[in-house]
């Protein structure tokens, strides 16, 4: 829903992550998710299983863009103790 050159940027800004980032193995984020399955992350859909395994993991805040807040991620966030 950004204006194209916001969304551009925004793309850019993802696809040319800085050196220090890092990322964490599917091997790692995806028994988490499993575990959460009949928890916070019921009736999510997999990108929102991911970021609230991710947060978990982590233990790390989740960022939502204003205007497209994700109400059931959210609440999963909550319930797992992450907000």
């Amino acid at each position: 829903m950004l204006p194209p050159g916001q969304r551009e940027q925004a793309v850019r800004a993802v696809l040319e992550l800085p050196e220090q980032a890092q990322m964490l193995r599917w091997r790692v984020v995806a028994p988490t998710m499993a575990n959460q399955l009949d928890g916070p992350g019921h009736g999510l859909n997999l990108l929102s299983r991911e970021a609230l395994a991710v947060a978990s993991l982590l233990d790390a805040e989740v960022i939502m863009a204003p205007g497209n807040e994700n109400q059931l991620l959210r609440s999963a966030l909550r319930v797992a103790g992450l907000i």
